[in-house]
């Protein structure tokens, strides 16, 4: 039996009648939701989370930058609610999906029914006859399960050999799953699908039909499937709702990963300073066992695709990603839009580059190319200046001066580059009609020179490669600064606050106290201009639940 909503086929042939996986009756509003449209409207509304879970488009960016072949045909196991089927379909020639669920096939033919290449059949993926062969078969969260569904003394191992014979030759299985020694569960994150403690480190002793793996365990099962080629990915704070994937080529550095609060799904108590381990964990290179996630693709080994960076919390206008690929044995950073409005956001990169270049003139630059739309540079070898500043993140005396060398030696302008302070229309749409008086400015301003978009070479030169905010009206440099010493200290507090304050920091390098809060309303108006009014775009805010902090003050 078949069924057609708008051009999506439902297929009942292996269909039982009774849906053996809900979220619950919160699955009967999201249908409604679908039926009615209004999906982005109670995203921005709600804090619940099976709807941020099954609605939110940020699901996307796991696989969005993939790369897959040209007309592929896609096999989607346990396809749920259909977050990632549009994505497929926009990606492939033609999706297969499989769901066990009959309300989640629904709410995922409404959401996608103007595709014409999607088939959903329901059902046990075990029970249905699969003719076809297959270029690309994802389980996104669904390999985990396989002990509830599959008929097996170990059915991890058996899913996954059934899978491949409905493989193309070259063809690819691509698995997103929780790690089963992951970071976050040490830390007191309750396990994703037990809802206990520690039950993931104490191997599910007591949880017989749900498993994640470890790295290693992972690796183990490959071989004896005879998986040979493969790459990790890690998809960061994790697979459901990433905004950043690593790959093996680049991995986090000290300093990068900052995930306290990014929490969606349940309360939890942190044991421990979350950043303090995270810095750890990547200067000890062990990020890959401790990662929360982990994004694997069966059928390469070497990944010409090292980094993704997303920013989908922005007004539509400004919704871009940040890719570090490889291209004929060089590395580049490609910058592209998320949408059509965001297209001119990536061309106005390549003309802030041709006025910001030489503004500070102890800086270097790279130079883009614009391309189909993508803004294009070279990446340079070297170190993050925020990375840099681990060194000395136990030193109070040593980071102030530290600090204080590369303002003074790279982003102290010449007098003769600055220009009286004066407040402009333009400047008033972006910032609000509140300014500190007798500041001075450069006639072209990048206000986003914080240390994470600088990078220090091994011949110490110091290169500037973000060109996105950028302003060719009068802007306090000062707040720039204070932007800069913000965000530094901000990304090391933990370390450095029972020694030095933030505002003994902002004081020691010469921010003028007086004007913070200015600062503070000024930064508040420039997030508006990015996230929406209230930070409107950036919902994620809406969805954060409860955190507790054992023997431990964060502030």
């Amino acid at each position: 039996m078949q069924k057609k909503i708008g051009n999506v086929i439902l297929d009942y042939t292996y269909y039982k009648g009774q849906d053996l996986y809900s979220d619950g009756i919160i699955e009967d509003n999201i249908l409604d939701i679908v039926k009615t449209g209004k999906e982005k409207d109670i995203l921005y509304s709600s804090n619940e989370w099976p709807i941020l879970y099954h609605l939110s488009d940020i699901r996307e960016n796991i696989l969005e930058w993939y790369p897959f072949c040209e007309n592929a045909k896609t096999l989607e196991i346990g396809s749920g609610c259909g977050a990632l089927t549009g994505l497929l379909s926009r990606k492939s020639k033609d999706v297969t999906c499989i769901e066990l669920s009959e309300k989640r096939s629904l709410i995922n033919a409404y959401r996608n029914q103007d595709c014409e290449n999607i088939t959903i059949m329901l059902g046990n993926f075990q029970d249905i006859i699969i003719k076809d062969k297959y270029d690309y078969i994802t389980l996104i969260g669904v390999w985990e399960y396989a002990g509830l569904y599959v008929n097996d003394e170990n059915p991890y191992l058996r899913m996954l050999e059934i899978v491949k014979k409905f493989l193309k030759k070259d063809g690819k299985i691509i698995i997103a799953i929780e790690n089963k020694m992951g970071l976050k569960y040490w830390n007191g994150a309750l396990e994703d699908h037990t809802s206990n403690l520690y039950s993931s480190l104490n191997d599910y002793v007591d949880d017989k039909h749900v498993r994640t793996f470890s790295k290693p365990e992972i690796e183990k099962i490959f071989k004896q499937l005879d998986i040979n080629n493969y790459a990790f990915y890690y998809p960061v704070p994790d697979y459901k709702l990433p905004d950043v994937v690593y790959s093996d080529e680049i991995l986090p550095k000290p300093g990068a990963e900052r995930n306290y609060r990014k929490d969606y799904n349940a309360c939890r108590m942190y044991n421990f300073y979350d950043a303090t381990a995270s810095d750890q964990i990547c200067q000890d290179s062990m990020y890959p066992y401790f990662s929360n996630s982990f994004l694997i693709i069966t059928g390469e080994k070497n990944t010409k695709n090292y980094f993704q960076k997303y920013n989908r919390c922005r007004k539509e206008n400004l919704r871009i990603k940040t890719e570090i690929y490889e291209e004929n044995e060089r590395i580049f950073i490609r910058k592209k839009a998320l949408n059509e409005p965001s297209k001119k956001h990536i061309i106005q990169l390549k003309n802030n580059e041709k006025i910001w270049i030489g503004c500070l003139p102890a800086l270097k630059y790279i130079e883009g190319k614009l391309e189909d739309d993508e803004y294009i540079t070279q990446y340079i070898e070297g170190i993050d200046l925020d990375t840099l500043f681990y060194e000395y993140r136990n030193d109070a005396d040593l980071f102030v001066q530290k600090y204080c060398y590369f303002i003074d030696t790279y982003l102290r302008p010449l007098n003769e580059d600055l220009v009286p302070f004066s407040m402009s229309d333009q400047f008033i749409s972006i910032f609000g009609n509140n300014a500190p008086l007798n500041e001075v400015s450069l006639k072209i301003t990048n206000i986003d020179l914080i240390f994470s978009n600088l990078r220090l070479t091994k011949d110490s030169q110091l290169y500037c490669f973000d060109y996105e905010w950028i302003y060719d009206f009068s802007i306090p440099y000062d707040y720039v600064l204070w932007r800069n010493a913000t965000q530094l200290y901000s990304k090391y507090m933990v370390y450095l606050r029972s020694k030095l304050s933030l505002g003994e920091f902002l004081k020691s390098v010469g921010i003028h106290l007086d004007n913070i809060p200015i600062y503070n309303e000024m930064e508040r108006n420039f997030a508006n201009s990015v996230f929406g009014i209230n930070d409107k775009e950036n919902y994620l805010q809406n969805y954060r639940k409860i955190a507790i902090n054992q023997t431990i003050k964060f502030s």
